[in-house]
């Protein structure tokens, strides 16, 4: 079984109830001043600063420039909830930022008292369950989160590799507008994702009680591309995950692997 799922939500919820945000939010991810070169960026599991949730905890990021350098970055301050990266831009155009790849296993099962639980251990740990506990499956889950950022200018978006799971916006990431149609195409090693499930949300449900939350099921005529449109500006998450069912693994019983999009459209 190798299915693709691609899902973005501001809560911790996606079709296996396993996936969880990962943002990289600045201020503005479309800069134009002559007079700082130097801004911040959080990476948590949350949209807004209103939702707490846990640091997921990266240690660095990389930042692909304009002209197709790849520097990293290591976390400037580490927190109970967020990273924080100051990031240095000293060149006109459209910068690439990605994180490491993570990964962690996650197993769900069943307590004595048949209350579903989920713990962070390999498959090959579960004799140490509770007692009476019945366990239901371990996911090997690999994930990583991206963004664009425009500073003083556009050019050429660059990303360094196009193996995987690859998200790829067909209009420029400075050029997102509320009320026009906005598309991307999901492609796995170059190839159109098939038998997607595709939703996007965004943190404004906290600013204007709204979540603009949009799904649609992605088939083989789609070719793997996703349009939507949006009537407020703000910041949206698309993510991206594989799960493939596993056999004879020592550690887990399935992967997933995950790829999360923070995006500004702007007015």
């Amino acid at each position: 079984m190798n299915k693709l799922l691609i899902a973005a939500t501001v809560s911790l919820v996606s079709t296996t109830a396993l996936a969880h945000d990962v943002w990289i939010k600045a201020d503005r991810h479309e800069i134009h001043t002559d007079e700082q070169t130097t801004f911040s960026f959080d990476v948590s599991r949350s949209g807004t600063t209103l939702v707490a949730e846990a640091n997921h905890g990266f240690k660095q990021l990389f930042v692909t420039s304009p002209t197709g350098e790849t520097s990293k970055n290591l976390v400037a301050f580490s927190g109970e909830t967020k990273e924080v990266y100051d990031i240095n831009f000293d060149k006109r155009g459209r910068y690439y930022i990605q994180s490491p790849l993570s990964e962690v296993f996650l197993t769900i099962y069943e307590d004595s008292e048949g209350e579903r639980q989920k713990t962070r251990m390999p498959k090959s740990k579960w004799h140490t369950l509770p007692k009476g506990s019945k366990p239901l499956k371990t996911v090997h889950k690999l994930i990583t989160s991206e963004t664009y950022v425009s500073y003083n200018g556009f050019s050429k978006i660059r990303v360094p590799s196009t193996k995987g799971l690859v998200i790829k916006p067909l209009q420029h990431p400075s050029k997102l507008r509320p009320n026009q149609k906005i598309t991307f195409e999901i492609t796995y090693n170059g190839q159109p994702v098939e038998a997607a499930e595709v939703t996007l949300s965004s943190s404004n449900q906290y600013l204007f009680e709204d979540s603009e939350k949009i799904e649609k099921d992605l088939s083989k005529k789609d070719r793997g591309v996703f349009s939507f449109n949006v009537n407020k500006p703000g910041k949206y998450l698309l993510a991206v995950e594989q799960e493939l069912e596993l056999k004879n693994d020592p550690h887990a019983t399935e992967r997933s692997v995950e790829k999360y999009l923070t995006l500004e459209i702007t007015e």
